[in-house]
C-alpha cells in the first residue's frame, strides 16, 4: 500500500470520497484508467495521432469540402518547446445546443476531427488534449456544421478564414512525490471532475508532474495514486462539502510575448529569435504568420497579432516583420535605430510607425462592456455633436479593447429596426457591437453565423431564439393585453395613458406612455391585476418630463437578466463585466453584482438612485458626458 511505502504521502480516508467518485465518470474503478491510457499514448509518441485516430471523424464528403479552407499557413518553425506538453480543455457548452460535436484545428494540421464527449445531458461536451505551448486556430463542427464558437476569442487568418484562437501555455502545475507509484492522475472541478490528467514520472526524483492550461480562477483538485484518492502533504488542504479534503490552486493568465502591429499588408510574418542574457539562442529566425486581431482597425490599416510563449525566465525577443513575399516583392519593417526590434519576452506591445509601446491591456483578460445607447453611448441625435464622444470611444475600442478580444454589447430600449437605422445614419461614428439587447431586455441579437464584428456592417442580426424560449415559459401576452387595455379604457384620454406596443412588435413587452400624475395608479393596477391572474411581471419605468415610459415584461426579462444571459454565454467573469447607463431603466443592470458606470449627463432619477446606494465604488459616477463618461468609468474601474 502506497502510504506504508512512503511516509511523505498521506491518504485521505476513502469513505469520505467514495460516493462522489463512484457516482461520477472519474470513478477509480473504471473511468480514470480508460481515459488516461489514451492521453498517455499521446505523450509517449509526442504526436496527436492517438486521440485523433481514436475518435470518429466526419464523413469524407463533409471534410473534403470544408477542412482545407479553415487553416492558416503553418509557417511557425519554432521547436524550442517541442518536448513540453500542456493539457488543454476544449468545451462546447450545453446551452449552445448540438448533439454531436467535433473540434478541428491547427494542432494536427486540420487533418482529423476530435470528438467532444458529453457525460450527461447536464454537462458540456468537452475533450482534453495535450498540446505543445504555442498558438492554435480551431473550429467546432456541430452536427456537421462548421462553427467558430462565439464565446471564445476569434481571429481572421492570412487565408481570410474566421477561426477561434487560443494561446496554449502552462497556467497551473501539478506535482506529487510518489516514488513507488505506478500511475498518478489528477482530477478537478475545472471540468466538474470529469477528465483525469495523467502525470509523468521523473525516475530520478520520484516526483510525478504535469502542466495544464486553465482559464483564470481558483480550482479544487485531488490526486489519484494507483487507484486511491491521495492528498499531497506538501500542499495545503481545504475542506469541500461534497468531496472532503481537496487542494486548491489559482490559475492566472499565461505570461507570453504578444505583439500587435498595424499595417496595410495583406499578409504579415513575424521573424524572431529568443535571447538569453542578451545573446541569441540560435542564429536562424523563427517565422510566425500573424493573424488579424478582432478589431476593425484604423486609417493606417489592420491590426495583426502574434504571440510567442517564452521558454525561460528573463528571455527577450528580437524581431523584424515582413510581408511574407520573396525576391523583389518582399517588404520588411526594421527599426531605423538598429537592425532589429527588441522587447522583453513577457508582456504585450504595440508597434506603430516604427515605435514599440507597452500595451498591458493586450495581455489581460477580455472584458464585456454592456452600454445603453441613447444618452450613454451617444448624445442627442438632434444635435450636431450627437456622435462626437462615440467617435472617440470607437477609436479607443478598436485600438485597445478589441485587440484584447473584449466584447461590446448594446443594451437598449430601442427596437432592432431603430438600432439598425442608427447604425446607417451615424456615418461610422458608433462602434459596431458583438451583441445587441433590445426592447428593455426582451430580445437578444447576434451576428450571423460565421460573421465577425471586424467586417460586418452592423445591420444584419439574428435573434437568439433560446432567450426567447426562456421568456415564453412564464408569459401570457393575452392576459397582459387585457390588463393594459382595461387601464386605457379607464382613463379614456390618450394624454393620460396610451399603448405604444401591445406586443405585436415585441411579444414579450407591453409598452405604454403614461402621464406622471397617473403613473403610480397605472403601475400598481397593472401589477395587481396580473398577479390575481397568477402572472408575475416586471414593471420598468423610464424617461423624464411630463410623461414616463412604462414597460411590462416577464420576470425573467429586463436589462440585467439579459446582460447575465449574454455574460454567461460568453464566459465572462462578473468582475470583468461592466454596465453603463444614464436613466432609470438602467437601474436594474447597474444593481447587478458587477462594476457599473453612470455617465456625467445622467438623468436626475438615476443620480438620486446612486446617491442612496453604498458608496463602495461598485458603481462610479463619471464627470464626463456620454461615451467620454464610459471611458472615464473604465479607467476608474482599472479596466481601461
Amino acid at each position: 500500500m502506497l502510504v506504508k511505502s512512503s511516509s511523505r504521502l498521506a491518504k485521505f480516508p476513502y469513505s469520505r470520497t467514495q460516493v462522489a467518485l463512484v457516482s461520477r465518470p472519474v470513478s477509480i474503478n473504471r473511468r480514470i484508467p480508460l481515459r488516461c491510457i489514451r492521453l498517455h499514448r499521446v505523450l509517449a509518441v509526442s504526436t496527436l495521432s492517438a486521440p485523433v485516430n481514436n475518435n470518429r471523424s466526419l464523413s469524407s464528403s463533409s471534410v473534403d469540402s470544408e477542412s482545407s479552407s479553415k487553416g492558416s499557413l503553418q509557417s511557425s518553425n519554432d521547436d524550442t518547446l517541442a518536448q513540453t506538453y500542456v493539457y488543454t480543455r476544449f468545451a462546447w457548452p450545453k446551452h449552445a445546443g448540438g448533439e454531436e460535436v467535433f473540434i478541428w484545428g491547427s494542432f494536427n494540421g486540420w487533418t482529423k476531427g476530435i470528438k467532444l464527449h458529453r457525460f450527461s445531458k447536464d454537462h458540456d461536451a468537452s475533450v482534453v488534449i495535450p498540446l505543445r505551448p504555442g498558438n492554435y486556430e480551431y473550429k467546432y463542427v456541430v452536427d456537421k456544421i462548421w462553427l467558430p464558437a462565439p464565446f471564445e476569442p476569434m481571429v481572421t487568418n492570412n487565408q481570410n478564414n474566421l477561426n477561434n484562437f487560443r494561446v496554449v501555455a502552462p497556467t497551473i502545475n501539478f506535482n506529487i512525490y510518489a516514488p513507488k507509484a505506478q500511475q498518478v492522475l489528477v482530477v478537478g472541478d475545472w471540468d466538474d471532475w470529469q477528465y483525469s490528467l495523467l502525470l509523468k514520472k521523473d525516475p530520478a526524483t520520484g516526483y510525478f508532474s504535469c502542466q495544464a492550461h486553465l482559464t483564470p480562477g481558483q480550482y479544487s483538485y485531488q490526486y489519484v495514486v494507483d487507484d486511491e484518492v491521495i492528498l499531497n502533504p506538501e500542499e495545503r488542504v481545504e475542506y469541500d462539502a461534497e468531496r472532503g479534503g481537496v487542494h486548491r490552486e489559482w490559475s492566472y493568465d499565461a505570461s507570453v510575448f504578444r505583439l500587435f502591429y498595424i499595417t496595410g499588408w495583406d499578409d504579415t510574418v513575424l521573424h524572431y529569435r529568443r535571447l538569453v542574457n542578451g545573446q541569441p539562442t540560435q542564429k536562424e529566425f523563427f517565422k510566425q504568420s500573424m493573424v488579424s486581431a478582432s478589431s476593425r482597425g484604423n486609417v493606417l490599416g489592420t491590426w495583426k497579432m502574434a504571440t510567442v510563449v517564452p521558454a525561460t525566465e528573463g528571455e527577450e525577443i528580437e524581431f523584424y516583420l515582413s510581408n511574407g513575399l520573396q525576391g523583389d516583392k518582399v517588404k520588411e519593417d526594421k527599426p531605423g535605430y538598429g537592425a532589429l526590434y527588441r522587447a522583453p519576452g513577457n508582456g504585450s506591445y504595440k508597434l506603430m510607425r516604427g515605435l514599440i509601446k507597452p500595451f498591458p491591456r493586450g495581455a489581460e483578460g477580455r472584458i464585456m462592456l454592456v452600454s445603453d445607447i441613447d444618452g450613454t453611448m451617444i448624445g442627442d441625435t438632434n444635435s450636431p455633436d450627437a456622435y462626437t464622444s462615440s467617435a472617440r470611444f470607437l477609436d479607443y475600442w478598436e485600438n485597445a479593447q478589441a485587440l484584447a478580444g473584449s466584447l461590446l454589447v448594446y443594451n437598449t430600449g430601442r427596437s432592432l429596426g431603430q438600432f439598425v437605422e442608427l447604425m446607417k445614419r451615424c456615418e461610422g461614428k458608433v462602434a459596431v457591437p458583438d451583441v445587441v439587447i433590445t426592447a428593455v431586455g426582451t430580445k437578444v441579437w447576434r451576428l450571423e453565423v460565421g460573421s465577425s464584428r471586424t467586417t460586418t456592417s452592423g445591420v444584419h442580426w439574428l435573434e437568439d431564439m433560446q432567450w426567447a424560449a426562456q421568456l415564453d415559459q412564464h408569459w401570457n401576452l393575452d392576459l397582459v393585453r387585457r390588463a393594459a387595455w382595461k387601464l386605457i379604457n379607464h382613463y379614456k384620454d390618450p394624454g393620460m395613458a396610451t399603448i405604444l406596443d401591445d406586443g405585436s412588435e415585441h411579444r414579450h413587452r407591453m409598452a405604454l406612455c403614461v402621464d406622471v400624475s397617473a403613473l403610480q395608479h397605472v403601475t400598481g393596477s397593472l401589477s395587481d391585476s396580473l398577479a390575481r391572474e397568477g402572472l408575475e411581471v416586471r414593471i420598468i419605468v423610464s424617461g423624464n418630463g411630463s410623461h414616463r415610459y412604462v414597460d411590462c415584461v416577464p420576470m425573467a426579462a429586463g436589462k440585467e437578466k439579459a446582460l447575465q444571459y449574454v455574460r454567461k454565454q460568453y464566459g465572462i467573469p462578473e468582475h470583468l463585466c461592466v454596465a453603463a447607463g444614464d436613466s432609470g431603466n438602467d437601474v436594474l443592470m447597474l444593481e447587478g453584482d458587477h462594476p457599473g458606470i453612470v455617465v456625467g449627463n445622467a438623468q436626475a432619477e438615476l443620480v438620486h438612485w446612486l446617491t442612496r446606494q453604498p458608496q463602495d465604488g461598485k458603481v462610479v459616477m463619471a464627470d464626463a458626458f456620454y461615451a467620454d463618461g464610459i471611458l472615464e468609468g473604465l479607467a476608474r474601474h482599472s479596466l481601461y
